[in-house]
């Protein structure tokens, strides 16, 4: 089995694994069992057979569990004796009460077809009756999961169109229009690419969209939403007049502040990795700025389809991953009167986690090493400075 340990947050740990050595076995947490079924679809056995009868690739949640405790977890399969495959720590929360709970997806790229630059992978063909392309059916479990787990707001943090056609952004609409919870989305680099007009096909879709800095209050946070992608360019700006914008908002937010963006910022004058981030001087205005607007305030992004938790000068900067590719996932944020929390969680639903499980293996299995993280870029947890004064209730 591969990393078993996924996610983690004070009362839950997700499990997810590429096979096992059964297809039916059961794990054993905290004294509680588990049962799984890991025969994964038709389709995917028809594609990756499973020898020596194994199990296929899938996900457990289990919940109920105590914080900053350590848990064994146990395999039971049959024909083999029971045996401890992993141990999981739940995390020590923020202090104080739970204000809110929202969700993030991004990287969606309604409209792709096939994933990798070199013997890319697709869809079988033709597509199982009922079974929606794998970035439309990767987006719709990402909000279903999310909304189980308690999420009342989902920003959508941009590469929602593939190439920006308007048939693209009227899926996504669709998609996220049938949200149980308000959706805000911002744009970026994938989703201006074209003539269509993006922004007002989701408006019209009743999706909040727009590249105005926008600003979503949640009991306890202030979300700001900021734009920064560049027709023709794949690295992103922040215009000063935009900054100044978002810089207004985060200096009036009653409390901590959550600025989203779709690309990250840079980390030096030379790019260190590729996709290509917002530009340096950018980088270095927008960081300065903002700390100065409010010492509250951290910084999400997605556009680099990976898991990494870093600081950029004294912000804190979360880049999460992609819904349709490995690992496919969504996170998720719990707003505490003291503090913060990420998880970021695999999508679970069997048809979308045997899709991603077949993407790590792009670029000669690079893929499934790079864009997870480790468990630290993937769940974390941030207390408010002191200077950030208390956060409405």
């Amino acid at each position: 089995m591969t990393e078993l340990v996924f996610a983690v947050e004070a009362t839950s740990v997700q499990l997810a694994w590429r096979r096992l050595p059964r297809p039916e076995v059961t794990f054993e947490i905290d004294g509680r069992r588990f049962d799984v079924d890991a025969r994964g679809p038709a389709w995917y056995r028809d594609r990756r057979p499973l020898s020596g009868g194994r199990g296929g690739p899938g996900a457990l949640v289990v919940d109920g569990l105590e914080p900053a405790t350590r848990y064994d977890i146990v395999l039971h399969a049959p024909g083999r004796p029971a045996e401890r495959v992993a141990s999981a720590r739940t995390a020590a929360p923020p202090p104080g009460r739970v204000l809110a709970r929202f969700a993030t997806v991004g990287d969606c790229h309604i409209g792709e077809r096939r994933f990798g630059p070199a013997r890319a992978l697709g869809d079988p063909t033709p597509l199982p009756d009922g079974m929606a392309p794998y970035p439309v059916r990767a987006l719709r479990a990402a909000l279903e999961e999310s909304r189980e787990w308690g999420a009342e707001t989902v920003i959508a943090k941009g590469d929602l169109t593939h190439v920006a056609r308007a048939s693209e952004a009227e899926t996504v609409a669709e998609v996220l229009g049938a949200a149980p919870m308000p959706v805000h989305a911002i744009l970026s680099n994938h989703d201006v690419r074209s003539g269509a007009d993006v922004a007002t096909i989701l408006s019209r879709g009743g999706v909040d969209a727009g590249p105005e800095a926008r600003a979503v209050d949640l009991p306890g946070v202030r979300v700001v939403l900021g734009h920064s992608p560049v027709r023709g360019l794949h690295a992103g700006r922040i215009e000063s007049s935009h900054l100044e914008e978002m810089a207004e908002l985060a200096a009036g937010a009653a409390g901590p502040v959550v600025v989203v963006l779709h690309h990250p910022p840079g980390r030096g004058r030379l790019p260190r990795y590729y996709p290509p981030a917002i530009g340096w001087p950018d980088s270095r205005a927008l960081v300065r700025r903002l700390a100065e607007a409010n010492p509250a305030a951290v910084l999400l992004a997605g556009h680099t389809h990976r898991n990494r938790w870093y600081r950029a000068g004294p912000l804190p900067v979360a880049e999460v991953g992609s819904t349709k590719d490995y690992p496919g996932q969504w996170a998720g944020y719990t707003v505490y009167e003291g503090g913060i929390a990420q998880v970021a969680r695999r999508i679970a639903a069997p048809d979308v986690i045997a899709w991603t499980e077949m993407t790590a293996r792009a670029l000669g299995g690079l893929w499934g090493w790079w864009s997870p993280g480790s468990l630290a870029d993937r769940c974390w947890s941030y207390t408010w400075p002191a200077t950030s004064g208390p956060p409405e209730p």
